[in-house]
């Protein structure tokens, strides 16, 4: 087998079997999407592999295809790794009322999934529809936001049927960006919130205003650092999004500008006992690519700052 065949990665120690720090990765700090064209996929066995040799045995489920689509096919491939699966994240087009119910369909069935395979959160994204092309921007009418957030607190049952807790994250891209976005989010629902550090800044959000804001409803963390004045050209619709990130618009954590430190300072004052999941998106040119050395940065500056 593949994760048998790869060597050990120098400076990297073997799993022990959980979390010590309830630090996760996201397969797309590999490279990983779904996303035509987005780059080269590295196969799951490597991904869960190296995964496993950062030490702290979990991972969030990736893009649909990354683990089997079953949770009996996909339960022993996690165990063979030694990894915990923690969390997933969804993408659903909740905004339009005459297809939310075949969305609600597929999320109720990503949940089931989650839950079978030990997960302990859904975190959603709420899109634009698949054949738009441009996100960024748009903007939903009063009526839109009511389908919207009556959908949100429709997906808050399904998570709870599941046992899983519901992290709604505003993301760059997504139908929930800004700030007058996630106020509106928190003022129209009781959901949580995926605090994603990197998409914040990204769609022109101040991460913690956001902590502020969402005062005790964050349920789960993505970390990453950022290009500020790359972010800027994005957001300005001066720069594609995807060959920004070829630039390096994901940085690892401490070398880029969002004062990720200030964020764990915040969220540790919080109380949060949440997962703190290393996401740091990027794209890769071949198989020769190592993005493990950038991760494996990140997981040293952020176990300097929980210690």
């Amino acid at each position: 087998m593949i994760a048998r065949a790869l060597p050990k990665i120098p400076g990297l120690r073997p799993s022990p079997g959980r979390a010590l720090h309830r630090i996760a990765f996201t397969p797309a700090s590999w490279g990983v999407s779904d996303v035509p064209g987005w780059g080269h996929q590295l196969d799951a066995d490597r991904v869960l592999t190296e995964a496993a040799q950062l030490g702290e045995g979990a991972i969030e489920a990736g893009p649909p295809g990354f683990l089997p689509d079953r949770s009996v096919e996909a339960r022993p491939v996690l165990k063979r790794h030694g990894l915990r699966l923690v969390a997933g994240s969804v993408d659903a087009i909740l905004h339009h009322s005459d297809i939310r119910g075949p969305e609600l369909a597929v999320l109720d069935g990503h949940a089931g999934w989650l839950a079978a395979l030990g997960a302990e959160t859904l975190v959603l994204a709420a899109v634009p529809p698949r054949d738009s092309a441009a996100a960024h921007g748009i903007v939903l009418s009063n009526t839109g936001w009511a389908h919207l957030l009556h959908a949100i607190g429709s997906v808050e049952h399904v998570c709870s049927k599941h046992r899983l807790r519901l992290a709604v994250q505003p993301r760059y891209g997504s139908m929930i960006q800004g700030p007058a976005d996630i106020e509106r989010l928190l003022v129209g629902t009781e959901a949580g919130l995926c605090l994603d550090v990197g998409h914040l800044l990204l769609a022109g959000a101040d991460p913690l205003e956001v902590l502020e804001l969402a005062s005790g409803r964050i349920q789960h963390v993505h970390l990453s650092d950022i290009d500020g004045p790359l972010a800027t050209r994005v957001r300005e619709y001066n720069f594609d999004f995807a060959e920004a990130v070829s630039q390096d618009l994901f940085k690892p954590l401490g070398t880029g500008d969002a004062s990720v430190d200030g964020v764990i300072e915040a969220l540790k004052r919080t109380k949060y006992r949440g997962w703190y999941t290393i996401d740091h998106p990027t794209r890769l040119a071949s198989e020769g690519d190592q993005p493990v050395a950038a991760i494996k940065y990140s997981l040293e500056y952020l176990l300097s700052l929980l210690s």
